[in-house]
């Protein structure tokens, strides 16, 4: 399994609005694509991923992508922990130029120590829109997995599976684990 790091239950970003999902997105395409609706869920959740046909238990029912970063990336980038360099400080307007956020809500921690960082929608799935609820409540209806996927390099990238049967229409659920005490101590980590 991977390790859920940073608070992923937050929907507001830094500038207080959390940005719009653009149609030429990869968010957006990806989910046409998997055949999810990307929409409002609620005012305390944001947007949320919707299923758009029945699904069966055990059906495959995405990939969380995004960029991959290092340790000392996301320490500069999100945790303060290191003095930004020109590399983050290029990062972080190309953000901005382009309305993604900057908040670290959709960064997870691998297996192998790289993060994935799900919050700019032109370079991550749909699957960064799904939200929370605890595992063995009736909502929580996907569930991860690790997997390695092949292309440059090997790369360790979250798999969703349902795990029970799901109505169209239905919000896709997963349990993002204990973020209350992996967030505070991602914060202190070196």
């Amino acid at each position: 399994m991977f390790l859920v790091f940073l608070a992923i239950t937050s929907v507001v970003s830094l500038h207080g609005i959390r940005p719009s999902l653009s149609s030429s997105s990869l968010a957006h395409r990806t989910a046409v694509k998997a055949g999810v609706c990307i929409k409002v869920a609620s005012k305390v959740k944001g947007l949320g991923a919707f299923a758009t046909s029945d699904l069966k238990v055990g059906d495959y029912i995405g990939e969380y992508t995004g960029e991959k970063l290092t340790r000392r990336q996301v320490q500069a980038r999100y945790w303060g922990k290191r003095e930004k360099n020109g590399q983050d400080l290029s990062w972080e307007g190309s953000r901005s130029r382009r309305g993604q956020g900057i908040t670290g809500n959709y960064v997870l921690e691998m297996k192998d120590g790289s993060f994935v960082d799900s919050e700019d929608a032109d370079l991550s799935s749909w699957c960064r829109f799904m939200n929370h609820a605890k595992e063995g409540t009736t909502p929580c209806n996907v569930k991860a997995f690790d997997r390695i996927s092949a292309g440059d390099e090997l790369l360790v990238f979250p798999q969703f599976f349902a795990i029970r049967d799901i109505e169209a229409g239905e919000e896709l659920l997963w349990d993002y684990g204990p973020l209350s005490d992996v967030a505070q101590s991602c914060k202190a980590s070196p």
